[in-house]
């Protein structure tokens, strides 16, 4: 699920955990532009800041299955037009 105004993509819901994870984007990070987080609590599953899509793809990867490259795409279709 997509949320342009806090510029994130929400994942699976965590019933456990009470949250999920999602995928925020930070243009002003250099170093770390994608961010895979809890979604409600922070505490309970640590910020992953990444360099690129492909390395947050990995960490999302290792929470659930997703199809990568189907994944990848999706976000393109997200992400600011200079950076694809």
């Amino acid at each position: 699920m997509f949320d342009e105004k806090d510029n994130v993509i929400r994942y699976k819901w965590d019933a456990w955990t009470g949250s999920g994870y999602r995928l925020r984007f930070d243009a002003a990070d250099a170093e770390h532009t994608y961010h895979v987080e809890d979604w409600n609590n922070h505490v309970v599953v640590d910020d992953y800041s990444c360099a690129d899509i492909d390395e947050a793809l990995v960490v999302l990867n290792r929470f659930f299955d997703i199809d990568v490259a189907q994944e990848r795409s999706r976000i393109a279709g997200w992400l600011p037009q200079r950076l694809q």
